[in-house]
This record gives structure tokens, C-alpha cells and sequence, in this order.
């Protein structure tokens, strides 16, 4: 679904859900590697600088998730000097 930014532009997604087998070989052994292989349906989150490939989640778990991840991705950044 794409809509206006009122700016001229169209937003994009932020995220959609796929099934699995539609994604390329490398992108589902990247899944199997962290133990999602054998999921029917794949989530792909885009955020500003990434990609995210997750396990579809409800909305609530999507929520508490994100302040999970945000933690991660600060203390990631912080360990690796960006």
C-alpha cells in the first residue's frame, strides 16, 4: 500500500510480511542461520538504516519488541565504536 507524505511523495511501506520460499536462497539461509528456516512467513522491517527479517508478531509484541531492539542497536553501536 503506498500513500501521500503530502510532500509530493509516496511513503512506502515500513514493513510487509512474505512467504519464505519467495525469498532468494542466500536471504533464507540467512534465515535458517538464526534459526528461522523453517517459518512459512517472513516479516521485513525497513527502518532508516536497515532491513530487519523477523517472525511475524502481533501488534502488542511488535510494540514491546521495538523498545527491545532499540536497546540492542545502542549498545550494538557502542560495543562497535559507530
Amino acid at each position: 500500500m503506498h500513500g501521500s507524505t503530502g510532500m509530493g511523495e509516496e511513503a512506502l511501506p515500513r514493513s510487509f510480511t512474505i512467504e519464505r520460499e519467495n525469498l532468494p536462497e542466500t536471504v533464507q539461509g540467512w534465515l535458517r542461520a538464526v534459526g528461522l528456516g523453517d517459518e512459512e512467513l517472513v516479516e521485513l522491517i525497513f527502518t532508516e538504516n536497515e532491513v530487519l527479517l523477523r517472525r511475524p508478531m502481533s501488534p502488542e509484541l511488535r510494540e514491546w519488541a521495538r523498545g527491545v531492539s532499540d536497546r540492542y542497536d545502542k549498545m550494538f553501536r557502542e560495543l562497535a565504536g559507530i
